[in-house]
């Protein structure tokens, strides 16, 4: 399936990734958790999940990604569900499967296999969590982070995801941490960037409050062999600074999934009221204008959910 995916990349093609995970669940009546955010899901409402990826599959979604972005072993301990780590990724990989194997039986469809540094908390430096009251997490050790990072890959590998997704919001560390830890899965990694913009400031900069640039950070990674360099979890505006600065550098796939900067993703309720930063009717506009850019791939992350797919690969080939 990758190969397919990086052969039609290569003939000028495009491509659709999937929209939000966790708040398209939560738009489904999963609540979220506030330590592991989706992941419990794996554990409670598997059937959701594989309907979620069904329903991305019907809108002509070309990549899928596994609800794995926090389900590595230190976001479920604190749940007591560590000891199903391996199972409960290997069953956000079968449920997507599933649904591929159901809704899009003959599409060259890829399945993109999240990991994350979500919940590390190693030398009294965290990634940001966006979730009140979460549960009391233990610190644990940088040995024991690279070793649930690594963990993962394997599992993700193993069940048989094409390629590794590693979204990355917080810390350049952590990113290192999880290309060194996952390089050994012996899978193509795309790795992300959360990317903002400060007041009076037109420079995009990695994470929620570091000084480092787009350009610093993205440069460090230039030799460690990745296949593919995203933008995602930022703004619209960031988005769109940061696409120019990641092409400068970066000449292999590009893709862009941005988040709808909504206020109801760091809470456990679906919200309906709550305003986003774009609707479903720009954002076919907004996709066509990153591919004229230079991007491959565009998809969606938090508040980009379902409703912004339903008629995108129809308004793109208009």
């Amino acid at each position: 399936m990758y190969q397919q995916l990086v052969e039609n990349l290569k003939q000028d093609g495009t491509a659709l990734l999937d929209g939000a995970i966790g708040t398209q669940l939560q738009a489904m009546s999963v609540p979220m958790d506030n330590t592991a955010w989706a992941a419990k899901a794996l554990h409670t409402h598997p059937d959701t999940i594989r309907l979620m990826h069904r329903r991305y599959l019907d809108c002509g979604v070309d990549i899928i990604t596994t609800n794995t972005y926090a389900s590595a072993r230190h976001n479920l301990e604190p749940l007591g569900l560590g000891d199903l780590t391996r199972e409960l990724n290997y069953r956000a990989v079968n449920l997507a499967m599933e649904a591929r194997e159901r809704s899009a039986p003959d599409r060259n469809v890829t399945l993109a296999g999240s990991i994350s540094a979500f919940g590390l908390t190693v030398g009294g430096e965290s990634v940001r969590s966006l979730h009140r009251h979460a549960r009391p997490r233990a610190e644990i050790t940088e040995r024991q982070a690279r070793w649930n990072l690594r963990e993962q890959a394997e599992i993700l590998a193993e069940a048989g995801v094409d390629l590794l997704l590693l979204e990355g919001t917080g810390s350049i560390e952590h990113r290192h941490w999880m290309v060194d830890e996952c390089v050994g899965a012996g899978l193509p990694l795309w790795l992300g960037f959360r990317c903002r913009l400060d007041e009076g400031d037109d420079t995009p900069r990695v994470g929620y409050s570091s000084t480092t640039s787009l350009a610093d950070g993205l440069g460090e990674f230039m030799d460690k062999g990745l296949s593919g360099v995203a933008i995602f979890h930022s703004t619209i505006d960031a988005t769109d600074a940061a696409i120019p600065v990641a092409r400068s550098i970066w000449s292999g796939p590009l893709a862009v999934y941005p988040e709808a900067d909504r206020s109801d993703y760091t809470l456990p309720q679906r919200d309906d009221e709550v305003e986003s930063n774009v609707t479903p009717a720009e954002f076919p506009g907004i996709a066509q204008r990153w591919f004229a850019g230079g991007v491959q791939v565009v998809g969606g992350c938090c508040g980009i959910n379902l409703e912004y797919f339903t008629d995108l690969k129809h308004a793109l080939a208009g």
